[in-house]
């Protein structure tokens, strides 16, 4: 939530210079904080679901699960959705709404139905399904903040 606040006064005062900067930095932040969280509930995943009382099928597939999110967060969540501040805050609206939306149903919701019901495999496709979406937002907000469309509506096109 800080890259809003701190994209913002940055765009309020017109320095493109600043965004870039700040928007890599606050990125690296979260990349760093996202492994490191992450990190530490794949080493200590075992302790934590043993804390559950589970049977050994629910947890082999709540593991694996854990497994799949924890691991591809690190790598793909900030850019997913960390970066679409960026672009809000740089008045960039329109374009991360239209793309979220579009992902969520298309990719979250339709391909949760493929992988899940239509391939037989269970809530593993609903999480592949998850991960789809995240790489096509991973995609769409870094060609839309690498394509420079945003200063636009910053307002910092010279």
């Amino acid at each position: 939530l800080a890259m809003v606040t701190v994209i913002g006064h940055c765009v309020g005062s017109g320095d493109e210079k600043q965004i870039r900067y700040h928007t890599k930095k606050l990125l690296t932040i979260t990349y760093i904080a996202t492994f490191a969280v992450n990190s530490m509930i794949l080493v200590f995943l075992n302790p934590i679901l043993s804390l559950y009382g589970l049977s050994a099928e629910t947890t082999a597939l709540a593991y694996t699960l854990v497994m799949i999110h924890n691991g591809m967060a690190i790598l793909l969540w900030p850019i997913s959705f960390v970066l679409t501040n960026a672009l809000r805050a740089c008045n960039d609206v329109r374009y991360p709404m239209v793309v979220s939306i579009f992902s969520m149903c298309a990719f979250r919701i339709g391909f949760s139905y493929v992988f899940g019901i239509g391939m037989g495999l269970g809530v593993l496709g609903v999480w592949y399904a998850m991960l789809l979406d995240w790489i096509f937002r991973s995609i769409c907000f870094v060609g839309r903040y690498l394509s420079g469309a945003w200063r636009v509506a910053a307002g910092v096109v010279r």
